[in-house]
């Protein structure tokens, strides 16, 4: 069966209103029970049934005790699992999150303008002292073209630690269950990141596809005090309401795979008349005469 007849039989089969239903809704509902996980976009959807990112692993913690650090659970687990390999490759340092989403998503949440629907966090570079010893993250410090930022709290100066941030960033951008959309990141921190990799020999495909990911965005500030993810939505997802933004990226999957040819069977199977309808009809227009035949038989001495 082609393409083209496959879609116009599955929107023989959809009932009338379940298209403009399913555009207007923004969360599960009785009419869109199957939805769940992230709904809608990031800045106008919700979050259903996702899952918290781990508090402390020894190679990631939280920067806030609050409940802003959940998303979907592939995305939670990618990012822990780039922590840790940044942990496995330069010990000693340990990448501190800010905010994802909150547990339900949906409504604003100051001062951003996204993060609703699980599919957003906020990473906070890694940095190190002058000398280069690696030290946990003050919080949101912007950091110049000369990777250098002031610490007020502290009192003294930081370098961005650009190795360890490449290798977060590399190994989110290779990781297939992390499906990055966009890494949100200043101009001249990319410069550092795309140079440190380059110099180092990384795979020219990887460097590739993070120049393609990061962007500083107007609107949205700079982002030169942290990276901002965003993940994209997986097919099976954007069957469960969550809708994609962005550029299409040529090495993600977008599409769900082609219905195999017994399940269209069975859709046409749907649109046949019940073979059973004709004996129960019959039964049907028997029935006065059976009824007829029992009180003749009842009044008979």
């Amino acid at each position: 069966m082609t393409g083209l007849r496959r879609q116009s039989l599955t929107a023989a089969l959809l009932p009338p209103l379940a298209l403009p239903l399913a555009a207007c809704a923004t969360a599960p509902s009785p009419l869109t029970p199957a939805w769940h996980g992230s709904i809608g976009t990031s800045a106008n959807g919700v979050l259903s049934g996702g899952a918290e990112l781990p508090r402390d692993t020894g190679a990631l913690r939280w920067l806030r005790s609050d409940d802003r650090h959940w998303g979907l659970p592939r995305f939670t687990e990618a990012i822990a699992r780039a922590a840790s390999e940044v942990a496995r490759e330069r010990p000693g340092a340990v990448l501190y999150a800010g905010d994802l989403s909150t547990r339900q998503g949906g409504g604003p949440l100051p001062p951003h303008f996204s993060h609703r629907s699980g599919v957003d966090a906020d990473l906070l570079f890694y940095v190190e002292t002058l000398d280069g010893a690696p030290v946990h993250s003050p919080g949101f410090i912007r950091f110049g073209a000369d990777g250098i930022a002031r610490d007020e709290k502290h009192e003294r100066w930081l370098r961005l630690d650009v190795e360890r941030e490449w290798l977060l960033v590399e190994a989110l951008v290779e990781d297939p269950q992390a499906r990055i959309q966009w890494i949100f990141i200043s101009d001249v921190v990319q410069a550092m990141l795309v140079e440190w990799a380059l110099a180092r020999g990384d795979s020219i495909e990887t460097v590739r596809r993070a120049q393609e990911l990061m962007l500083q965005p107007h609107p949205g500030g700079v982002h030169d005090d942290h990276i901002h993810v965003r993940t994209s939505c997986s097919p099976v997802e954007t069957v469960a309401g969550c809708e994609p933004s962005g550029p299409r990226r040529a090495w993600l999957a977008y599409d769900m795979p082609p219905a195999e040819e017994r399940d269209e069977e069975l859709a046409l199977a749907l649109t046949r008349p019940l073979e059973s309808s004709a004996p129960l009809a019959a039964a049907t227009s028997n029935a006065p005469d059976q009824a007829t035949a029992r009180s003749q038989t009842k009044s008979m001495p």
